[in-house]
């Protein structure tokens, strides 16, 4: 409904001002907060107050006329304030729009926004050094939900996870693995002083095959058994992630190593920066001259001692996933990583990508509350909140929901109180409860022969329901809520915002609770009966849709 606007806005604009307008000018709708103001409005009279040189109102006035002739989608528009512009839809094409929902079915919120472009998001990504945490939990949940709206929207969505195997911290977990392992054999070792403290390393060596291990530390020193350990550790963490993230409904198209990138793709990244002229040697160090590209400072790609730094294998995976055919690449990190953007967007720049190539996106910190309180240790583990804790005490399905809830760069207070809780309260339950309260109508008017259970899958379609009977205030209020589904999964997909989403399907929710309590559905006249079963297949339709962009799960009871 909002592009129908769109096109009618756009196409009175070039009646009122031809030549004048560009037809790319971008033109946006909303849903009023004020149910007075109408369905939907426009503020496309304030952004063109500049271009045309007239009062916002004035422009407002001169493309009223041409919106008011469209009676086959607007019952009424009107001017507001200093120019908005504010649509009621006409009832008929209300009824037409709920008929698209049960035809569509499953596929309905599918758009072409994204017009097949090739988008890579790159999420989690957390060194495999230990399980995942909490706000691994929370870039999950937000780029695998961003990941299903942009293809929703009609994106080439791919996700990636991007394994951190190389480096110190990976010399480190060998370290802290062979001395864990020693010890548990009744061994004399020494723990490096910085090294992994945490209690899964302990059950990690316990689990390792001591015939196996053995055979393959024999005769090494140190160092060489650190690396062997390294490995097994390595890869050891990338499956126990895995598991816990497939656990948690996450998936990715591709699970990148860095390894993958020595030698070829490092090398063939400096020879590139320094075929451009982007390098400079000072120090006996190699370095980006980043500050051309607006970076605070100059950035090392090659240390004094000939070592490629982690920012050039950086530059290289980024390299990578341009010759890979990516339109635009979206990073989700954490928020210690927020001083690393600057320098990967003048390198994206440097290479000729484009400022807007490369989208850097923060997942703030999560603050984890019990009793009012902050929690802070982990009576499993002993360190640390992981997403397999959290999986086991809240269910992945309100893990979701409470982290999509703010927006990803805003600092969450997540209530484990209210995470627990079977009730209203909870907002994953009460939308959860919204979708198994209308799958129990439904099988209640099967049961009573109101309708035929062919009649009520998904893609069905209206049958021979006469939906212009849905004339209450409860019913075109659920109406109307569940028309604005395809152009929130487009808002989001766009603006990088699941948290929409969320708040969308509590308001499906609320409305379709309104409606229950206001309209009886089964009991009435067979014709609005048929009606009011349609609406209510709708709205589950709409609810299943929306869970299930989140893999959260669309409950026939509870």
């Amino acid at each position: 409904m909002e592009q129908t606007i769109r096109d009618a806005v756009r196409a009175a604009l070039g009646q009122a001002f031809p030549d004048a307008v560009d037809p790319a000018h971008p033109i946006e709708v909303e849903v009023p907060r004020e149910k007075g103001h109408g369905d939907f409005a426009t503020n496309v009279a304030m952004g063109l107050a500049k271009v045309l040189r007239k009062p916002p109102r004035a422009i407002a006035e001169a493309i009223l006329p041409a919106l008011r002739d469209r009676d086959d989608v607007f019952a009424e528009v009107d001017i507001a304030g200093p120019g908005f512009i504010n649509f009621r839809i006409a009832p008929d094409r209300l009824y037409e729009a709920l008929a698209t929902i049960l035809s569509e079915g499953r596929a309905y919120g599918r758009t072409d926004t994204g017009h097949g472009e090739r988008v890579m998001v790159e999420f989690v990504s957390a060194n495999p050094t230990g399980p995942l945490n909490i706000v691994s939990a929370r870039a999950a949940a937000y780029g695998g939900t961003l990941t299903r709206l942009l293809a929703t929207a009609g994106f080439d969505a791919k996700a990636e996870f991007y394994v951190n195997d190389v480096g110190g911290q990976i010399d480190l977990l060998g370290q802290s693995l062979l001395a864990r392992y020693r010890e548990h054999h009744g061994c004399s070792a020494e723990f490096p002083e910085q090294g992994y403290q945490g209690e899964y390393l302990r059950h990690l060596a316990g689990d390792l095959d001591a015939g196996e291990m053995d055979t393959r530390l024999e005769g090494l020193d140190d160092t060489a058994a650190a690396a062997v350990m390294a490995a097994v550790g390595v890869e050891r963490m990338v499956a126990g992630q895995k598991i816990d993230l497939a656990a948690y409904g996450t998936t990715f198209d591709r699970w990148y190593h860095q390894h993958e990138l020595y030698p070829r793709g490092v090398d063939h990244a400096l020879e590139l920066f320094r075929a451009s002229g982007l390098t400079e040697t000072r120090d006996e160090a190699e370095w980006f001259v980043s500050t051309r590209y607006g970076d605070d400072q100059d950035r090392v790609l090659v240390r004094s001692n000939g070592d490629p730094t982690y920012f050039l294998a950086d530059l290289a995976y980024h390299m990578d996933k341009h010759e890979r055919g990516f339109e635009r690449v979206i990073d989700i990190w954490g928020p210690d990583h927020h001083g690393y953007i600057a320098r990967m967007q003048a390198g994206m720049e440097a290479l000729g990508y484009g400022k807007n190539w490369l989208e850097i996106l923060i997942v703030q910190q999560v603050n984890l509350l019990a009793d009012g309180e902050p929690v802070k240790m982990s009576k499993r583990k002993g360190e640390f909140i992981s997403l397999e804790d959290l999986i086991e005490d809240v269910g992945k399905d309100t893990a979701i929901f409470f982290f999509l809830q703010r927006r990803a760069e805003s600092h969450l207070d997540f209530d484990l109180d209210l995470a627990r809780k079977q009730s209203d309260e909870n907002p994953v339950f009460y939308v959860k409860y919204a979708h198994a309260r209308i799958s129990g109508i439904l099988r209640k008017a099967v049961e009573v022969g109101a309708a035929k259970s062919a009649d009520l899958a998904p893609e069905a379609g209206p049958g021979d329901a006469d939906l212009s009977l849905l004339a209450g205030d409860p019913e075109m209020a659920l109406i109307k809520t569940l028309l604005r589904y395809p152009g929130m999964v487009a808002g989001a997909a766009v603006n990088r915002e699941p948290h929409r989403l969320t708040g969308y399907l509590r308001d499906v929710s609320q409305a379709f609770h309104h409606f229950y309590h206001e309209c009886r559905v089964l009991g009435e006249a067979p014709e609005l009966t048929r009606a009011r079963l349609a609406l209510t297949r709708a709205a589950r339709q709409v609810l299943a849709n929306g869970l299930g962009l989140m893999e959260i799960d669309a409950p026939e009871r509870m």
